[in-house]
């Protein structure tokens, strides 16, 4: 699923800086890792635990970016409302 492209991930105030990854599902897992531990309510923590780690996370969330573009999801904290981001980056990008 477009192993060609690199991709671009992170959760805004701090909690993961933008990192570029070479696969897609690196990215999903690097999501996960700064996520899963945070205090988020359960049917948020169980939806991103779904579409970060589930079988379908790579086909979903490619397919996403594929046709819809750039994914931005708020992710709730008692602090306030982060963004979780998503999108290719073009080969050779400057991030």
């Amino acid at each position: 699923m477009n192993d060609d492209r690199l991709v671009t991930a992170e959760i805004t105030g701090g909690i993961m800086p933008p990192a570029t990854y070479t696969l897609l599902p690196k990215a999903l897992d690097a999501l996960w890792f700064a996520l899963q531990f945070r205090p988020l309510r359960r049917p948020q923590w169980m939806w991103f635990e779904r579409y970060l780690t589930g079988p379908a996370a790579e086909r979903v969330v490619a397919e996403y970016l594929n046709y819809s573009g750039p994914l931005s999801l708020p992710v709730i904290l008692p602090e306030g409302v982060h963004h979780l981001r998503v999108h290719w980056t073009a080969l050779g990008g400057d991030r």
